[in-house]
C-alpha cells in the first residue's frame, strides 16, 4: 500500500515538472509571437504614416506647381508687361511664401508686410509641412532640338552658337585629353547631337557618320530622329559623357539656375535672363562672319567682352533691358553702363534681333514638397502661351489657364 503510494507521488511530481515545462516553451512561444505581432504592427503603422506624409508631400508639390503657373499667368498680363520685362518669376518662392511658409505666418512675406497671417484662411501650412519653388527661364538657354530645325540657316546658327560656347581654350583638355570618351573634338560632338535628332540619314557637319556608332554598341540602340524630349537623352548621343556634361550642360546640379543648355525654348535667348556664358557665346556667333572668323578669337576683344557681360548681369537685376535694341546699345557703348575704359563689342542690331529677346514664354518649375521626413519633387515645363493653331484657337491666349504643360516628371 504505501509503495502504490510512493508510485503516485512520484507520478505527480513528474506530471508538475512536465507541466511547467510546457508552460515555460508555451510563454516563450508567446512572448516571440507577441513581439513579432508588434514589430510588423510598428513597421505597418510606420509604413502607412510614411505613406500618408508622401502623398501629402506629392499634393504640396502640385500645389506648388498650380500657383506658379498662375505666377507666371500674371507675368503675361499687359499691366506687367510694362514693368521692364522685370523676371518676377524669378522671386516665385518669396512672393508665394503665404501659401508655402509652415506655421501659418506668412514666413518673411508676413514679417515684411508687418502683420501676422495666421487668421487668413487658405494661407500658410500645418508645422512640419512646407514646400520650395524655383522657376527657370528656359528661353535664357541655347536650344539644342533647334539642330533638326529645317531651316538650315537657324539650325546652322545653333550650330555655330554651340561652337561659340565650346571653343575657349580653357577646354582644350576637355577635347583632346587621353581620358576623354572617344577622342572627339568639337565640330564632331555638335554634330552627333545634331545627327541624333534630325531626320535624314546624312552626317552633319564634323559628324562621324549617324549609325556607325549606335550599330556597335551593346545592348544596340538607334537614333532618336527626333527632338529629345528631357535634357537626360543627352546622355545617349555619342561623345557627350560626365566632363562634357558637366561644362556646358549642368554645371552646378545643386543650382538649375546654372544650366546652359534646354531641350524646350523657343529659340530666342531673353538677354535679361540668360547667363554670362550663355550670352558670351550667343554674341560671338552673331559677330562671326561668312568665313569663319570670329572678333572672339582675338583675346583682348574676348575678355572686354567678358568685362562688358558681367557688369551687365549685374545691373540687369536692377533695370533689365527694354528690348533688344536697348541691350545692344549698351554691348556696343559700355560707358551707358559706367564701364569706362573697355572697348565696344561690334556687333550687327539686325542679326542680333534674329536671336534675342527680353521676354519669355517657357519656364520650368521645379518644386519640392516636405512632410516630416517624406520628400516630393517635381520638374514640369510650361509654354505659358503657346500658339497651336491644329489644337488652340490661336484668337484665344491659354495663359490665363497656366499654359501648356510639355514635361512632367516626379521623384
Amino acid at each position: 500500500m504505501a509503495d502504490n503510494f510512493e508510485k503516485r507521488e512520484s507520478l505527480r511530481e513528474s506530471q508538475r515538472g512536465v507541466a511547467l515545462l510546457i508552460v515555460l516553451i508555451s510563454l516563450t512561444i508567446l512572448a516571440v509571437m507577441t513581439a513579432d505581432f508588434m514589430e510588423n504592427n510598428e513597421t505597418s503603422l510606420i509604413t502607412a504614416v510614411n505613406h500618408r506624409d508622401s502623398v501629402q508631400a506629392e499634393y504640396l508639390a502640385r500645389s506648388g506647381v498650380n500657383l506658379s503657373r498662375l505666377l507666371l499667368s500674371a507675368q503675361s498680363l499687359p499691366m506687367f508687361k510694362q514693368l521692364m520685362n522685370f523676371p518676377i518669376w524669378e522671386y516665385a518662392d518669396l512672393i508665394l511664401e503665404p501659401f508655402s511658409a509652415s506655421g501659418g505666418d506668412g514666413g518673411m512675406m508676413g514679417e515684411m508686410m508687418g502683420f501676422s497671417l495666421n487668421a487668413a484662411e487658405g494661407l500658410g501650412l500645418e508645422e512640419d509641412h512646407e514646400f520650395s519653388i524655383q522657376i527657370v527661364d528656359e528661353d535664357s538657354k541655347i536650344n539644342v532640338n533647334l539642330g533638326s530645325n529645317p531651316d538650315p540657316k537657324m539650325s546652322k546658327g545653333i550650330y555655330n552658337n554651340l561652337l561659340s560656347l565650346v571653343s575657349p581654350e580653357m577646354y582644350d583638355e576637355l577635347f583632346t585629353g587621353d581620358d576623354y570618351r572617344d577622342d572627339m573634338d568639337r565640330e564632331e560632338i555638335i554634330g552627333e547631337i545634331f545627327d541624333y535628332i534630325d531626320a535624314d540619314d546624312d552626317s552633319y557637319i564634323g559628324g562621324a557618320g549617324e549609325e556607325a556608332y549606335y550599330s556597335s554598341t551593346v545592348p544596340r540602340y538607334e537614333r532618336k530622329n527626333a527632338p529629345f524630349d528631357s535634357l537626360e537623352e543627352l546622355h545617349m548621343v555619342h561623345g557627350i559623357g560626365d566632363d562634357f556634361w558637366s561644362a556646358f550642360v549642368d554645371p552646378n546640379p545643386e543650382d538649375v539656375t546654372s544650366r546652359i543648355l534646354t531641350v524646350w525654348g523657343k529659340g530666342l535667348i531673353n538677354v535679361n535672363t540668360a547667363n554670362t556664358q550663355v550670352l558670351y557665346s550667343t554674341l560671338c556667333m552673331l559677330a562671326t562672319d561668312n568665313a569663319g572668323n570670329t572678333p572672339c578669337t582675338d583675346p583682348i576683344i574676348a575678355n572686354n567682352l567678358i568685362q562688358i557681360l558681367q557688369t551687365y548681369s549685374f545691373l540687369k537685376t536692377f533695370m533689365p533691358a527694354k528690348n533688344v535694341k536697348d541691350f545692344l546699345d549698351k554691348i556696343k557703348n559700355p560707358e551707358s553702363m559706367f564701364l569706362i575704359g573697355v572697348a565696344g563689342f561690334p556687333i550687327d542690331n539686325k542679326s542680333g534681333e534674329k536671336m534675342l529677346s527680353t521676354t519669355s514664354q517657357v519656364f520650368s518649375i521645379y518644386v519640392t514638397g516636405t512632410v516630416k521626413n517624406a520628400t516630393r519633387r517635381i520638374h514640369t515645363v510650361i509654354d505659358i502661351d503657346p500658339k497651336e493653331p491644329d489644337i488652340i484657337d490661336p484668337e484665344t491666349s491659354t495663359a490665363a489657364s497656366g499654359g501648356k504643360i510639355m514635361y512632367w516628371r516626379m521623384e
